[in-house]
């Protein structure tokens, strides 16, 4: 249990600190596993040999004593790898606890500090108390009255202390039983014939996915990049799908207000008319050829107001500008992204890392169509993780998987009118309908399928152009 004293007097930096080291171990483990089978098992089963294997005319080793060479030198291979991930989990244990006792020591020295403003001492045990009143003090009403109300808000700083303190007790449970969950021998491929896939699972425990969507972007932004590395290695899917790959910096928020509060007002004639048009030009031939504008305008006239995904593949391949908007934007970020991979694995000392990274927002209208009706004008930018791991030279090798994303609100705003299928729709008009509870006002996002590219050529310079698909798709699926 971790006591008021210890959290307010004490440091965490000897965490980090171990954490790294043993980030800097996984690494060496890692490079040693790459050693035993590009130097020795890959040239005795007959293999390509890579940098470790010495030149050789002769035939590869077989028979009885090379199957039993082959298999135990396997193992050595994998146990390296198994133990590589252990001692990630280690440090993703140790920085998983620092992190966490700084921001239960910030919070209770944040906390103490406030209650000192008012007047109070916080005694090195925790406890709390406001100077005592005179007797002629203790006779005046209103002075007694403001002491009270002086006691009740230092309360609340008190319970701030409590729970900072309590936070860190968690915290240090937790650590405690990841790493005492870290077992040798069950990782190890000789005698558990999942050992590799139990190291992963170690991993995986030891830095704490949050279940919470919402804490998805805090948690892996503050992960080492050695750490990254090995969840991508052992389940990037589930990572990906998870959305890991979305800005950790940038955070979408509606431009304005668009029409305003929903049902403020009982709709009129108007309003039920407007709305008849509305569902005729949904109902009658999808907008007449747009069908993303008649499934988003439908969405609105539904009145549920919740998000609607859009299909970002199609749109890249529906609006050649965007298209090359897109391809603008990544070309202009992925030498400072690949830059970036390579000083984190620099200073991991070789261990396989990755970072996330994102490029700055910027905005378009659509050229086509049917996603000008269906969107508009909107943000987008393009993130993703870089990822550093040493080849079979032992230098870096680069790659970024990244998606695009956009976010828009469908609204109208009054002033404007748009002509479809020969009927002019006002943005008043519409408007009218999500303040009278006819429609609703709803969020717009999406992002294309995960991209993965090299950023290094054949002589480790950077890989210029991209990729992207304008496939098809299921069209407005909402989460």
């Amino acid at each position: 249990m971790v006591s008021f004293t210890q959290l307010r007097s004490a440091s965490f930096e000897s965490l980090d600190h171990a954490g790294d080291t043993w980030t800097g171990l996984s690494g060496h483990l890692e490079h040693l596993a790459g050693q035993v089978r590009s130097g020795v098992l890959h040239p005795l089963t007959g293999g390509s040999g890579g940098p470790y294997a010495q030149p050789s005319d002769s035939r590869p080793w077989t028979g009885a004593a090379a199957d039993e060479a082959t298999r135990e030198i396997g193992f050595l291979a994998d146990e390296l790898a198994a133990f590589h991930f252990e001692a990630l989990a280690v440090s993703a244990a140790l920085h998983r606890a620092g992190r966490s006792f700084a921001e239960a020591r910030k919070k209770l020295l944040r906390a103490i500090g406030d209650a000192e403003a008012l007047g109070a001492t916080v005694a090195a045990d925790g406890s709390v108390t406001l100077p005592a009143l005179s007797r002629e003090e203790r006779n005046d009403p209103e002075t007694v009255a403001y002491q009270k109300r002086k006691w009740d808000e230092v309360q609340q700083y008190v319970q701030v202390m409590t729970a900072a303190v309590t936070a860190a007790t968690e915290a240090d449970g937790a650590v405690a039983a990841a790493l005492r969950a870290l077992d040798p021998e069950e990782v190890d491929p000789a005698t558990h014939p999942g050992g590799l896939g139990n190291a992963r699972g170690d991993l995986e425990t030891a830095a704490g996915m949050p279940s919470n969507p919402g804490d998805l972007k805090a948690w892996w932004a503050a992960l080492d990049p050695a750490v990254r590395a090995g969840l991508l290695a052992s389940d990037s899917p589930k990572l990906v799908g998870a959305g890991i790959l979305g800005p950790t910096d940038y955070e979408w928020s509606k431009a304005d207000e668009g029409a305003g509060p929903w049902k403020v007002r009982e709709p009129g004639l108007h309003e039920q008319n407007v709305r008849a048009t509305a569902l005729a030009l949904v109902a009658g031939g999808s907008l007449v050829g747009y069908p993303d504008a008649s499934v988003n305008m439908a969405h609105y006239l539904d009145g549920t107001g919740t998000p609607l995904t859009v299909d970002v593949d199609r749109m890249l391949g529906d609006d050649a500008g965007f298209k090359a908007d897109a391809g603008v934007q990544l070309a202009a970020n992925t030498a400072q992204w690949r830059q970036a991979a390579l000083d984190a694995f620099e200073k991991s000392g070789g261990a396989p890392v990755s970072v996330p990274v994102e490029s700055p927002v910027a905005h378009r209208t659509f050229g086509d169509r049917n996603w000008y009706l269906a969107v508009g004008s909107h943000p987008y930018l393009t993130s993703g993780v870089v990822t550093a791991v040493p080849g079979p030279d032992g230098k870096p090798r680069v790659s970024l998987q990244y998606q695009v994303n956009v976010w828009d609100r469908y609204n109208w705003d009054p002033g404007k009118s748009t002509p479809i299928a020969g009927t002019v729709v006002t943005d008043a008009d519409m408007a009218s309908l999500h303040r009278t509870g006819l429609a609703k006002e709803y969020d717009i996002v999406g992002r294309t399928r995960p991209v993965t590219v090299r950023l290094d050529d054949g002589e480790g310079g950077p890989v210029s152009g991209t990729d992207f698909q304008g496939a098809g798709g299921p069209r407005g699926a909402r989460p």
